[in-house]
């Protein structure tokens, strides 16, 4: 009889041509209600969009595999609350973000998030969300040409 099958999983591995030195790089990003026993980790991540253009932010919030029951192949999903981008900080250059205000979801391929990215939270002195592009030379270079 066959079955389909879905596997949860807490973290994923993202392989990327780093833009700096043109070799590849490999970022792992996880999901989970349960991090070292101290709360949940949601990361956030690059995700290619629809079109080869079109890129956007988001926070992972659950990694699973599915194997369809009329099918050999097994697809790596993940499910996705997305960013509105907003401009760059005429101030600072950053990347501004906003949470979108209603429980909005999206379901992509694993393959379709490019990296891990870092976002820093909005804190008692900054109200805003903002993309720190200073991790590496790869994120600075693949962010300075967003708006």
């Amino acid at each position: 009889m066959l079955t389909e099958q879905i596997t949860p999983h807490h973290s994923c591995r993202a392989t990327y041509d780093c833009q700096e030195t043109g070799s590849k790089r490999t970022d792992l990003f996880r999901s989970t209600n349960c991090w070292r026993k101290e709360g949940s980790r949601y990361d956030c991540v690059l995700v290619q969009g629809q079109s080869r253009s079109k890129f956007f932010f988001a926070r992972v919030l659950g990694l699973f595999s599915a194997s369809p029951y009329h099918s050999d192949q097994t697809h790596n999903l993940a499910i996705l609350q997305p960013f509105i981008q907003k401009h760059r900080n005429k101030v600072t250059g950053y990347i501004e973000l906003e949470e979108v205000s209603v429980e909005q979801y999206e379901l992509c391929f694993i393959n379709s998030i490019i990296r891990a990215v870092h976002i820093l939270p909005p804190t008692s002195t900054n109200k805003k969300i903002i993309v720190q592009d200073l991790v590496d030379g790869d994120a600075y270079l693949r962010f300075i040409s967003m708006n």
